[in-house]
């Protein structure tokens, strides 16, 4: 299905005024391409523009592509590059007045600070981009209010998060922006499983079974089909053999997880390997695979050792001890129960700290 999006986009640089505001779109192009995961074809149009103007420098055109460059790192493997490469944009679009430009950079440094959980910077560059959004900047607006959302969710506030999460699709869906409505797909059913491992772990009187979460990840990858997104592919398999796992069937997760586990940590799941290889290690065990088991649980641990947010490792270290109690390995099975509180207890102060910074700078129903 052809992205409106992009349909737009292509008939505007045909009846462009200039060449330079053709460029300018060109570029805006390239950086939906690379999000929608048409690497080459990007990367050949950002070729193109930097050789053009390599001769006589444009601030917006620089600024353009510098965007588009962070994001073809991000939607590659979600490389910690991209930053750099969105701080430029940011900063070469403020410094030539281009609000709009910066507007858009700030919303995608919010984006970027968020997964990193920098939360301080985060709330600063959200109330950044909502300022400086023109009420019909609908690209700068549906990521500025789409990371809002993201955090209120991760926060365990997802009151909060619904009508972050509506407007940002409004905003998306006038832009005619497919991608960001896929992004916003996949982030809801992600942060729907990582809320369902909390219940699970922390108060498992009140924890149940969500069917609903299947369904939510299976449509993401439907929708993501429809549209012919390739970027990240290998993160929708593992966010299916995630809800598989939580619903005991484990057969088919295990199958995910053996399928398409290394590209997913090719492709940027590096900081959730712990998380996705106890996972692994308890479906093994399940499928009476205890020679298995016991090698993905040992690399599980020693990934879970590795610096990361709490939110990444509080639920590795609870399957763990899981796993090590199955095992009949007592005292790996207390130590890693000991690890899961304490990251737990931090993964709640971290929900706390994310809901009192968005609440210092943004009102509590979004516009």
């Amino acid at each position: 299905m052809k992205s409106r999006l992009l349909s737009r986009l292509e008939t505007d640089i045909r009846t462009a005024p200039t060449s330079f505001v053709a460029d300018c779109l060109r570029c805006e192009r390239a950086a939906y391409l690379a999000r929608r995961g048409d690497v080459d074809e990007a990367t050949r149009q950002v070729e193109a523009l930097r050789k053009r103007y390599s001769a006589r420098p444009s601030s917006a055109i620089s600024a353009w592509l510098h965007l588009a460059e962070g994001l073809l790192g991000h939607y590659t493997d979600l490389s910690p590059h991209a930053r750099d490469k969105l701080a430029r944009a940011y900063a070469l679009s403020a410094a030539a007045g281009l609000k709009p430009l910066q507007a858009l950079s700030a919303a995608w440094l919010a984006h970027l600070d968020y997964l990193r959980m920098d939360v301080a910077a985060m709330a600063r560059r959200v109330d950044e981009a909502l300022s400086l959004a023109a009420e019909d900047h609908h690209a700068a607006l549906a990521r500025a209010k789409l990371v809002v959302a993201q955090a209120y969710h991760e926060a365990g506030r997802f009151d909060l998060a619904r009508p972050w999460y509506e407007r940002a699709r409004h905003h998306a869906t006038a832009e005619g922006d497919d991608v960001t409505l896929s992004a916003m797909m996949w982030n809801m059913a992600s942060l729907r499983v990582a809320c369902w491992r909390q219940i699970e772990a922390c108060e498992p009187a009140a924890a149940g079974v969500d069917a609903g979460a299947l369904l939510s990840a299976e449509s993401t990858a439907h929708f993501d089909d429809m549209l012919g997104v390739k970027s990240l592919r290998a993160l929708q398999p593992i966010l299916r053999a995630q809800v598989c796992t939580l619903l005991g069937r484990t057969d088919e997760a295990l199958a995910l997880y053996l399928a398409h586990l290394d590209d997913a940590l090719v492709q940027g799941m590096r900081p959730v390997e712990g998380v996705l290889l106890a996972d692994r290690a308890w479906c093994h065990l399940r499928a009476g695979g205890l020679h298995a088991a016991r090698a993905d649980a040992s690399a599980a641990a020693s990934a879970l050792e590795l610096p990361g947010s709490f939110c990444d490792r509080a639920p590795g270290h609870s399957r763990l001890a899981q796993v090590f109690e199955a095992l009949g390995d007592a005292d790996a099975a207390r130590a890693q129960r000991a690890l899961a509180t304490a990251a737990w207890a931090g993964h709640g102060l971290d929900q706390a700290r994310l809901v009192e910074a968005l609440g210092s700078v943004v009102v509590a129903t979004p516009a």
